[in-house]
């Protein structure tokens, strides 16, 4: 009999596990998201998907062609780093891209970010750079 509850309380305690992991992407998961998400929305030399645009919140730019080309080639399109969380210590993931075109000395040391929520959702673009020496480089 105790040999039946510890197996069932051990069954469980997996089932828990794998359900609270469910959903969660993995780093090259959040990665490959980040990277879509920055191409879809113009960030790169490829050309965005209009019908899927996504603003920073300090977006007011009422003419989405020009926003588009402020943000055209700007970034690599390959992640630099990351890191795991969100900005505010919340759960999540942090993908840093360089610079495409760094001029100044500090565009070179700092990047932009894509964080998202675990499972990839609520994916954005931070409007402050992100320094590059605090992420993990891939």
């Amino acid at each position: 009999m105790r040999r039946i509850i510890t197996t069932t309380l051990l069954l469980l305690s997996i089932a828990v596990v794998a359900q609270s992991q469910k959903g969660q992407l993995t780093q090259s998961e959040a990665v490959d998201l980040a990277e879509k998400f920055i191409a879809r929305n113009g960030y790169t030399d490829l050309p965005p998907d209009q019908t899927k645009l996504s603003y920073e919140s300090i977006e007011w730019e009422e003419n989405v062609d020009k926003m588009l080309e402020l943000r055209h080639d700007t970034l690599e399109r390959h992640a630099y780093g990351f890191r795991s969380g969100r900005k505010g210590g919340e759960p999540g993931w942090t993908i840093v891209f360089r610079f495409k075109h760094p001029t100044y000395r500090q565009m070179r040391t700092n990047g932009r970010a894509v964080t998202m929520n675990l499972d990839g959702s609520k994916p954005r673009v931070e409007h402050v750079d992100f320094i590059l020496k605090y992420a993990t480089k891939l």
